[in-house]
């Protein structure tokens, strides 16, 4: 695969965090979706440290999406692009990565796996029609060794913990799969402060079922509810 050209008139505005199809608005993203794995508690723990976590999430996943683009994106290899405007992204990510956050940026963006595969996307938006799901995931790359993988990046404190986010991953490969795009496994890339590991790959089987099963969840969440749910 080559690099992904974007879907049509898909794009999300922020802050709400909401997709369009041109004017048509997503009734839920699959982040609202996977909210219902996440517990009462859980949930007020993410809000309470929000401060902590959004900015520093928020720089890492520029900086990658930024070094990706840079050196993967064929718009940015040609001439179709303004060189000031590459010139912009080199300065932001540079900027970056002299950050409050660059003992997470820089283990990411220099990691040895970027010269052995292929990044397809980054940070890119994508959605299904019939659910009216919609959201962006971070990466795709192909790999001679292990075909094309979708990946989602997730940023931690010194003494975070890792899980699973096959759920996440089996929801873009469900999603992306309705334009075509075929994903061989999933993977989750852990940045914390001076360090950059990948997780085990997980079976594109594993994930969709994962996202099959929230999915079913929140529509029995919803219905309970009493909500309106007309997605398939």
């Amino acid at each position: 695969m080559n690099w992904l050209s974007p879907i049509p008139n898909l794009h999300r505005r922020d802050p709400e965090h909401r997709y369009f199809l041109d004017e048509a608005p997503f009734p839920v993203s699959v982040t609202g979706v996977l909210r219902v794995e996440k517990s009462d508690y859980a949930m007020e723990r993410i809000q309470a440290t929000t401060h902590i976590w959004a900015p520093r999430g928020n720089s890492t996943h520029r900086a990658l999406e930024i070094a990706t683009r840079i050196r993967f994106d064929p718009l940015l290899q040609s001439d179709r692009l303004n060189r000031s405007d590459v010139a912009t992204l080199v300065s932001e990510l540079d900027k970056l990565r002299q950050g409050d956050y660059k003992d997470w940026i820089e283990p990411l963006i220099t990691h040895p796996i970027w010269d052995s595969v292929r990044v397809i996307a980054s940070e890119r938006p994508t959605c299904c029609l019939k659910r009216r799901v919609a959201g962006t995931f971070d990466l795709a790359y192909a790999s001679s060794v292990h075909g094309t993988v979708l990946a989602d990046l997730k940023t931690l404190g010194p003494n975070g913990s890792t899980y699973s986010t096959a759920a996440q991953l089996g929801a873009y490969m469900a999603l992306e799969a309705t334009w075509g795009n075929h994903y061989d496994v999933g993977q989750t890339i852990w940045a914390t402060p001076g360090k950059t590991t990948f997780s085990r790959l997980y079976s594109r089987r594993e994930c969709l079922l994962a996202w099959t099963a929230a999915w079913t969840r929140y529509k029995a969440t919803r219905r309970h509810a009493g909500g309106f749910v007309t997605m398939g």
